[in-house]
């Protein structure tokens, strides 16, 4: 008997490459949600450590106005500069959110044409199992003949 062919493997290879490829831009957003998330954290981290290292808290250190205005527009800059990181990791995440929604279509387009090829390479199998089911037992039935080439005629084959 023939080897099996899936008479869909084409669109079954093409569904693999297409979420292959999903993946891997869902991977990219999420590296990119990630980086986004490490600079937000970072420029919290800097706002956190300028807010509490106010003018004239170390001994000796001078207490100025001008010092208080610097450090009151830096993090007025900073506080502007994580708003700024925080519309961007929202962006990020809805990107992630698409890329995320993408790749499950895509997964599952693949499994809906995976099943396919699972339930025909079953047949396939079962339908092998029954050809050699087939042969065995016609050669059994041969073999049978074989061994017992002339069977004593039964009462009805003598009446006729």
């Amino acid at each position: 008997m023939r080897r099996f062919k899936f008479r869909l493997q084409t669109l079954l290879n093409y569904r693999h490459t297409i979420e292959q490829l999903r993946e891997q831009e869902f991977t990219a957003a999420q590296g990119r949600l990630a980086l986004a998330q490490a600079r937000f954290n970072q420029l919290r981290a800097e706002f956190d450590q300028t807010l509490a290292l106010r003018p004239g808290a170390l001994p000796g250190e001078r207490f100025d106005a001008a010092s208080i205005a610097d450090r009151e527009r830096y993090l007025q800059t900073l506080q502007a500069a994580m708003e700024e990181q925080q519309r961007r990791l929202d962006a990020a995440q809805i990107v992630v959110d698409e890329k995320r929604t993408a790749l499950v279509e895509a997964r599952r387009a693949r499994e809906v044409v995976e099943k396919l090829y699972n339930k025909e390479l079953t047949n396939y199998k079962m339908l092998l199992l029954q050809l050699e089911q087939k042969t065995i037992d016609d050669l059994a039935v041969m073999r049978h003949n074989l061994t017992h080439p002339l069977s004593p005629p039964t009462h009805q084959e003598e009446a006729a």
